[in-house]
């Protein structure tokens, strides 16, 4: 059957005001409000008699007098903002590229719908996020069928409902079915609320039909977006114009359900295009509609973008936004920025621009850059073979790992902070677990700290059995050498050869031990580095020490060092390299995984760091730390740790 032929429909053209025309309006307004007193100038010789009655006064001449002066009321000159960057981005389609390009620009155009502070969702456009406390988060028993769709509640995967399936139940835990029809699965579902009265850039209402839209979208098979959660999801209905109901599939507890909103997409201007149009659609892509502090006024491809003022703006009756105007400033390299915000023809350069090897310069020069610093979500560490494969060999023996004294002693005997001054110019965090000390979920006072004392490193060696008898600088036991492969990868980066430098020099140094560096490819998919089980050598489970980034998120990544994460035949894609295992901490993150209730959360997760950090299967060496830099004068930049754009905050940003 062929595809009908589908049109756009857009409502009729409306003639948007420069922000100098409203401007200038606007003083218009205010010297007709309220009009300046009149000059008294009658004259008084008007009326008078002249002596004899009835004869009317002789008419005099009326004087000429000039104009009254009227002092011109200045036209004021907007207020603009410059963000200089690199890349320009290709498309402003919700759903097109995710460069960080466009970041700052979409958040010019959207404001949220939610926004991350301090690792927390917070709303922007809602009314509230659902929570169990409010009563819009909600976790239901059902009944499942056989042949039902649902979410394995181990694999996280969608599959029919057969013998085998673990199905998450109300309470957390979980059962196996048995084949035997029926069974109960927990379903969460979310209610979300509008905020009244917000108004498309076109000056059209913003509705829960609009997010609908976006999630119709977001969905379609050809929209390049991850169908993760969309797979999962049962239903996202339309309530009533203000609010949607989203429901997972059953089995799945979803952690971030209530965060499960898609940021709108305006019906009235694409209803009846296939969203696979939407990809090319000139309107969804360079002239998009939004709801955000500023509107699209010019985009000239290569060289710079212009927003103006958003006169239907929610928080306009607050004075938002701060500025009149934002350009954003395409294809200089860093060094140019620098230059231009040096000179004053740039206010801001994002994080995005890659500040790291400019930091010494920038906070040489305070009179001309004020950086901002912020726990980048991506962490190195060093991770210990615990359990290596069955065919996997090690002159210093295979159970060297399982004794916590040497992974111990390794931690002491690195100096993390002087890595994160060599290597990161000072811009980086020495964490104790696995998320960053300002997270709100960082168990502070219970995860163990593992400082810089080369003088226990050398003690738990030798407790260990790890001692140097022929004083050749090497530590032996047993006659095998305490010599270590260090695998780690590209050779040809630069700061891949500083830091496995460093960290040799550091441990042959302050412990006796020898590192011997092995170089793979991050690239090959069947050798590399990152290869899957079993080719890789790290998800092979095939090295002695090895360091590369991982990246936490909103929720500490305790699932990493599940035992159900290792690698093996059964689990090629697990993460669990180290071949960590304890059930006490499976528990602890299991349960902070699973629950739905933020208190209880919070304690799972300080005791699943306190396991970590006592048993320390794997070491972390730092954060590091992201940088934007602004001009000193320019108020309210400030860096997000979890946030999408270091822009986010762009309405509250100003300038003199």
């Amino acid at each position: 059957m062929p595809t009908p032929k589908l049109t756009l429909r857009r409502p009729p053209p409306t003639v948007r005001p420069s922000a100098l025309a409203i401007l200038l309006f606007a003083s218009l307004l205010g010297a007709c409000g309220t009009p300046p007193p009149l000059p008294t100038l009658v004259p008084t010789v008007a009326g008078e008699a002249t002596g004899q009655p009835g004869t009317p006064a002789p008419q005099l001449p009326q004087p000429t007098l000039p104009p009254p002066a009227v002092s011109p009321t200045p036209t004021p000159v907007p207020v603009e903002l410059v963000v200089c960057q690199t890349e320009e981005p290709l498309s402003l389609y919700l759903y097109g590229d995710a460069t960080a390009a466009r970041a700052g620009i979409l958040e010019a155009l959207y404001d949220g719908p939610i926004d991350i502070v301090n690792y927390e969702p917070r709303p922007v456009i809602l009314e509230d996020l659902p929570s169990l406390a409010n009563g819009r988060l909600r976790v239901t028993a059902v009944t499942v069928q056989p042949g039902d769709r649902v979410v394995d509640a181990i694999t996280l995967q969608v599959v029919q409902l057969a013998e085998g399936v673990r199905l998450a139940q109300v309470d957390g835990s979980l059962i196996t079915y048995t084949g035997e029809a029926p069974a109960q699965a927990a379903q969460v579902s979310a209610e979300f609320t509008l905020l009244p009265g917000l108004l498309w850039s076109d000056n059209q209402p913003l509705t829960a039909d609009d997010s609908r839209f976006s999630f119709e979208a977001a969905a379609y098979y050809d929209t390049p977006t991850s169908k993760f959660v969309t797979d999962r999801t049962l239903a996202y209905e339309v309530v009533d114009r203000l609010t949607l109901r989203w429901t997972g599939l059953p089995g799945w507890r979803d952690r971030e359900a209530g965060r499960r909103f898609w940021s709108p997409l305006p019906r009235h201007l694409f209803d009846g295009v296939n969203p696979s149009e939407l990809k090319a659609n000139p309107d969804a892509n360079e002239r998009p509609l939004g709801w955000g502090p500023f509107v699209l006024e010019a985009w000239e491809k290569g060289d710079r973008l212009t927003l103006v003022r958003n006169p239907n703006y929610f928080r306009a009756g607050e004075g938002l936004p701060r500025v009149d105007r934002v350009v954003f400033r395409f294809g200089l390299t860093a060094e140019q920025i620098l230059a231009e915000l040096r000179a004053g023809r740039c206010d801001i350069g994002p994080a995005a621009v890659g500040w790291g090897a400019y930091l010494e310069q920038i906070q040489a020069e305070p009179a001309a850059f004020a950086p901002q610093y912020a726990p980048d979500l991506a962490f190195e560490h060093l991770d210990f073979g615990i359990q290596p494969a069955l065919d996997y060999r090690r002159a210093a023996g295979l159970d060297l790992f399982q004794d916590a004294r040497v992974r111990q002693a390794i931690a002491a005997c690195l100096d993390r902070q002087a890595l994160v001054d060599e290597l990161l110019g000072g811009a980086g965090e020495v964490p104790a677990a696995y998320l960053p000390r300002s997270h709100p979920l960082f168990a502070a006072g219970q995860a163990a700290e593992q400082p810089f004392d080369p003088a226990r490193g050398r003690q738990l060696l030798a407790e260990a059995g790890w001692s140097d008898a022929d004083g050749d600088g090497v530590r032996e036991r047993a006659g095998q050498r305490l010599a270590l492969e260090y695998a780690t990868g590209p050779e040809s980066s630069p700061f891949r050869q500083q830091l496995a430098q460093r960290l040799g020099d550091q441990l042959r140094r302050n412990c006796g031990v020898d590192v011997r560096l092995k170089w793979y490819p991050i690239d090959d998919p069947g050798a590399g580095l990152y290869a899957p089980w079993p080719a890789g050598p790290l998800f092979g489970r095939k090295f002695d020490l090895a360091s590369f980034p991982w990246r936490a998120g909103l929720e500490p990544p305790c699932e990493l060092y599940l035992t159900s994460a290792i690698p093996d035949d059964l689990n090629p894609a697990g993460a669990n390299d180290l071949g960590y295992s304890n059930p006490a901490f499976d528990a602890a993150c299991e349960r902070a995984l699973r629950t739905l209730d933020p208190a209880e959360r919070q304690a799972a997760h300080a005791e699943a760091q306190a396991i970590f950090t006592r048993d320390l299967p794997s070491l972390p060496l730092f954060f590091r730390y992201v940088a934007g830099v602004a001009r000193p004068e320019v108020a309210g930049y400030a860096l997000e740790p979890a946030a999408r754009s270091d822009l986010a905050n762009l309405e509250l940003i100003s300038r003199p």
